[in-house]
């Protein structure tokens, strides 16, 4: 006896329909947003190259690069059935995260009476697989149309394979944004999206829906300490804007005060047009206990508003955004954990990002 014997709305059993024709996501049909690395074998944030480069000064870049968060395929069809066949790297095993959040995925379709894209469905499968196949529609019985759906894929695991299964017959094409810039975020856990239920919740999925424009997610988990290689590799990306939310990783020692001017040095070098972000970082529970973390997060707060203020005077769109005041009232409502934000402070998170590139005139 378990939960599912009493409340059969916990297993999202769905009809599972047979003799679908299948296809890799990375074929043309469908649209692949989120990455530049889309001849790597997976789906990985960077490229092979990109993982070489980074390796040596920071391993864990390299590691999490691998990771699938913030890619999505956009496409329309008028297929009533959907599933997807996904091949993992390693089973689901976070403590913080949801096993649809860190290995699942999400599907959004577009809503004409919302006029908006909504969550349609979410992939659960078994706990200690590796590979799962799944089928996220609700159209089987529903009349015959064309629809446009968003599939977000997992945040906190590299995605081997992934195939979409369409009726034999059915139409399918790829479609993109309705602006054609591109934005990058680069920063820690939080950007990764770490305790994010799903991963259309994470910052990245939710500014790109808020935007209507690409977004790429270059968070990594702990160890976003903003190194030359990484602006070397951020700055080579054709990015019209970078947010870096990096200060919860960087900013508990010395690296954000030694790392951040040759950074953005080296990332200006190759995109000096970029209009750049710097934030420092939300409240944490444990700033209440930890006078330390506190006194540093003052420090580093002053830090990148000065920071922000030099750059401005060479010449380059630089701003600074006070991460500390973006959650209002008690700020560990707005956590999972004392630190990673849950599904309410990640949309305050995006909705802060989107704010803020507003204010370049974007």
């Amino acid at each position: 006896m378990n939960v599912f014997t009493f409340d059969p709305n916990m297993t999202g059993d769905l009809p599972f329909p047979k003799g679908l024709k299948w296809r890799s996501a990375k074929e043309p049909c469908f649209g692949l947003f989120g990455t530049d690395a889309k001849e790597e074998a997976g789906y990985y944030r960077l490229t092979s190259s990109e993982r070489d480069l980074i390796r040596p000064v920071n391993d864990g870049e390299a590691w999490f690069g691998e990771h699938s968060s913030g890619i999505s395929v956009r496409f329309e069809t008028d297929s009533a059935a959907l599933n997807v066949r996904v091949k993992l790297r390693d089973k689901f095993n976070m403590t913080n995260m949801t096993q649809i959040g860190q290995c699942g995925m999400d599907l959004y379709v577009f809503d004409e009476r919302a006029n908006d894209f909504v969550l349609h469905e979410v992939a659960r499968y078994e706990f200690d697989a590796t590979e799962y196949e799944v089928p996220l529609s609700h159209f089987l019985y529903a009349p015959k149309k064309a629809r446009k759906y968003i599939l977000h894929l997992p945040l906190y695991m590299a995605v081997e394979s992934l195939e979409i299964g369409l009726e034999e017959n059915a139409s399918v094409r790829p479609f993109g944004f309705e602006k054609g810039e591109r934005v990058g975020i680069y920063g820690t856990s939080i950007v990764h999206g770490c305790a994010a239920s799903r991963p259309g919740l994470a910052p990245a999925a939710l500014l790109s829906r808020t935007l209507k424009a690409e977004v790429l997610n270059f968070g990594f988990s702990g160890v976003a300490f903003m190194e030359r290689e990484m602006g070397e590799i951020l700055g080579k990306r054709k990015l019209d804007y970078l947010i870096v939310d990096t200060e919860p990783n960087a900013g508990v020692d010395e690296r954000l005060r030694d790392n951040a001017a040759p950074f953005l040095d080296t990332f200006f070098k190759y995109n000096p047009k970029a209009k750049v972000v710097l934030y420092s970082r939300v409240p944490f529970a444990l700033d209440y206990f930890d006078d330390y973390r506190a006194r540093m997060a003052d420090y580093y707060r002053g830090f990148l508003r000065r920071l922000a203020a030099k750059y401005r005077k060479r010449g380059y769109a630089v701003h600074f955004a006070d991460g500390s005041k973006l959650f209002k009232g008690d700020p560990c409502e707005y956590s999972t954990d004392g630190i990673h934000p849950n599904d309410t402070g990640m949309r305050m998170i995006a909705l802060s990002y989107a704010r803020e590139i507003a204010k370049f005139g974007g």
